[in-house]
């Protein structure tokens, strides 16, 4: 499949890709709007501090906003090997463009691959639902829309993270995957090396979604030696070597900087706390009861890991998996809580958010079933298949072993988009119109509720601390 043909608009899409592309431009200009005046200050400055006091999207970090003004490493390299490299160019970009005007122009730079990666995430989603599991135009319009009338689905196309570039690349990875099986066609070892190094390049965890549609488009072709070391071993092998590269180029000079930073401040402390009154001490000593009862709060948040060291030290064995299903994977993430609305779970939000009506429930129940019962319909497609078990990685790395448990919905354009697939298939075997109109009035409600609140909290002012 050319690039040139794989990213060219086909007539039948062309008035649902100018609605989306509006709805989507419209969003950012709505979240650079508010943010502006705050973010557009010329040179660096307290820009960090700035950031994460005053961006407050969920539990998304700022990260992006700080790489493209100061650039640096500012990803976890292991989990995010190629990340900070491929916003470079954008922040070589902002430099011109801040010397050039004088101010900084990162919110309109970041916007860019976002709007891009949003709107080409809506195409190819349609695509899977027209081409691949052949719905029809209305029916592969109405879910498309329908996924991206999720909660987190409608937020990442303005969130200034890695989330909706993941989103892309995996949508294009189905598509094309849903293209060869569909055709008989092989996955080839080149198409499959390539989407592994730039898709785990963003998110590690991504990776294996490649390795399972290579194994899912070309069966027992996967296994052979060849496919294996080319497809697999080599792209692997490259991408770890860029992590340690990276990490001992870029971030462990700074960890022993500020190992040395640390122990200057221990031995000044305690020259100055030999000096201090009675008063002075017990002053001191609030103070660092009331960090430590911040930090506590903050640990607990986070829950217990299986381990202190390595990959192991971000899981969670603690927190409630029933409590995650209901409240906060398939209820947050399609359906925002108003109560600490877009609130951080590292700092004010409670982990678990009820809601305020039975109704949000019986909501998200009706959209359980028609996921359970399309999964029933549709369990005989390879295709399905395929999303199925990239879907069940992330209910593994999320559920089972704890990772971003206690913000998991943060997490959802990895993964949801899942659900829509698995209805596509119900409407190709239940030719209902009750069913397309249980789904329409579900798409609708999402899109006023959700975007009811979204519009109002990036309407509303924000109070500049510069």
């Amino acid at each position: 499949m050319k690039p040139f043909k794989l990213f060219k608009i086909k007539p039948e899409e062309r008035l649902q890709a100018l609605t989306a592309l509006i709805l989507i431009l419209l969003l950012n200009v709505l979240f650079i709007s508010r943010m502006h005046d705050l973010f557009m200050q010329p040179g660096f400055g307290a820009y960090w501090k700035t950031f994460e006091r005053e961006l407050h999207l969920s539990g998304y970090d700022p990260l992006t906003y700080l790489g493209v003004t100061d650039w640096d490493v500012v990803y976890q390299v292991y989990r995010h090997p190629l990340l900070s490299f491929l916003i470079w160019p954008l922040y070589m970009l902002n430099e011109g463009l801040t010397w050039l005007f004088g101010v900084n122009c990162v919110q309109y730079i970041v916007a860019l691959p976002l709007i891009v990666c949003s709107f080409y995430s809506y195409i190819f989603l349609y695509r899977i639902h027209r081409e691949v599991i052949g719905l029809t135009q209305k029916d592969a319009t109405l879910l498309t829309a329908y996924h991206f009338s999720f909660a987190y689905i409608l937020l990442s196309v303005i969130v200034p993270d890695h989330f909706t570039i993941s989103m892309f690349l995996l949508l294009t990875m189905l598509y094309i995957s849903g293209v060869c099986i569909r055709k008989g066609r092989e996955f080839t070892w080149w198409q499959s090396a390539i989407f592994f190094y730039i898709t785990a390049g963003v998110t590690l965890s991504n990776g294996v979604k490649v390795f399972l549609s290579g194994f899912f488009v070309n069966l027992k072709d996967f296994f052979r030696p060849k496919y294996l070391l080319l497809a697999v071993i080599l792209p692997a092998a490259l991408l770890w070597g860029t992590a340690q590269w990276e990490y001992r180029t870029y971030v462990l000079p700074k960890e022993k900087a500020r190992a040395e930073e640390r122990i200057r401040k221990e031995k000044a402390l305690e020259a100055r706390m030999a000096k201090m009154t009675t008063e002075e001490r017990a002053q001191y000593e609030t103070k660092k009861a009331r960090r430590e009862a911040v930090l506590k709060l903050q640990k607990e948040k986070m829950g217990k890991p299986m381990e202190d060291q390595g990959f192991l030290k971000w899981t969670d064995i603690s927190t409630s998996r029933w409590h995650t299903l209901y409240e906060n994977m398939f209820g947050e993430a399609l359906q925002f809580h108003q109560d600490y609305f877009l609130e951080d779970t590292l700092v004010h939000r409670p982990v678990f958010v009820p809601y305020r009506w039975l109704y949000s429930y019986v909501i998200e129940g009706t959209m359980l079933l028609l996921f359970v019962l399309g999964v029933w319909y549709g369990r005989r497609s390879r295709f399905l298949w395929l999303c199925i078990s990239c879907f069940g990685f992330d209910m593994f790395i999320h559920l089972i072993l704890g990772f971003g448990i206690n913000e998991i919905f943060i997490m959802t354009p990895h993964y949801m988009f899942v659900m829509p697939i698995a209805t596509a298939y119900l409407l190709t075997h239940v030719q209902s119109r009750w069913l397309r109109l249980v789904v329409l009035v579900l798409t609708l409600h999402l899109l006023t509720y959700n975007g009811y609140l979204l519009t109002d909290f990036l309407l509303s002012p924000i109070r500049a601390t510069l």
